[in-house]
């Protein structure tokens, strides 16, 4: 079982992944299930982002988990056009490294975000990195406050605080989104392999590896991370936890 936790569609930059280039992407690389939000949210088109996903959902069926990407903008009323669409959500996605102003003096907007996935029963994906506004142990009193809902820190940055983060909360997960796999065994070696899953960020690292095949670039990643885990770690990352934190157990 092969679950990525963190990929994409649609616009970025200069760069546009349909949602046939994705399907074709995935299969090629054997993934069963995918979390995918749309980069054309950057744009604030909604119109664009939920086609794009409807898309995806014609081609692949079950095996496409849709994650809905808020934005600021997007709350101001703009959340109908996902609440409100035929779509089942699987995830909820904030990226606070953008718009970071408005995400650090406004704590109301987190909260509002947290809600709407309490309402939904779904996850709630934090992007992480090592600004101050992204940094993972920022997020230590909403994930204390909030310990029905599930957060996954995308990118588990910076490393040392993620652990931290995740190794005292049980409804607190990262994600292995643009990280390589010795800096992955870090939390699998400190015990941390059921509360790390599998995610590639797919297809961003296009940007940064133009020209580079992305089947054999996720290929590799994940024959370089079998290699260093052990088979039942290896399993817990790359399928199992997503199982339990996607709420698939009773369906695959």
């Amino acid at each position: 079982m092969l679950i990525d936790s963190h990929v994409h569609v649609g616009q970025f930059r200069d760069r546009y992944y349909a949602p046939s280039y994705i399907s074709r992407l995935m299969r090629r690389v054997g993934v069963d299930y995918y979390a995918v939000s749309s980069t054309s949210m950057c744009e604030e088109d909604y119109e664009k982002v939920l086609g794009e996903l409807c898309e995806l959902v014609e081609l692949d069926g079950r095996r496409v988990m849709p994650v809905m990407w808020i934005t600021p903008e997007g709350l101001k009323g703009n959340i109908a056009w996902f609440l409100e669409s035929d779509i089942k959500w699987r995830c909820l996605k904030i990226h606070p490294y953008m718009h970071h102003e408005r995400w650090m003096s406004d704590p109301g907007l987190l909260s509002e975000v947290v809600e709407i996935a309490r309402y939904l029963g779904v996850p709630l994906l934090i992007h992480t990195g090592e600004d101050p506004c992204c940094e993972s142990g920022r997020y230590v009193p909403t994930i204390e406050a909030n310990s029905d809902v599930t957060f996954i820190l995308a990118h588990g940055r910076p490393i040392e605080s993620a652990k931290r983060v995740v190794a005292a909360y049980g409804n607190a997960y990262i994600d292995t989104a643009f990280m390589q796999p010795a800096d992955i065994m870090q939390f699998v070696d400190a015990g941390l392999s059921r509360k790390v899953l599998w995610g590639t960020d797919m297809c961003i690292p296009q940007h940064y590896y133009p020209q580079a095949d992305m089947a054999e670039y996720y290929l590799s990643k994940l024959d370089a991370f079998r290699r260093m885990a052990e088979p039942d770690q290896f399993r817990q990352v790359c399928g199992q936890n997503a199982l339990q934190v996607f709420g698939l157990k009773d369906e695959a």
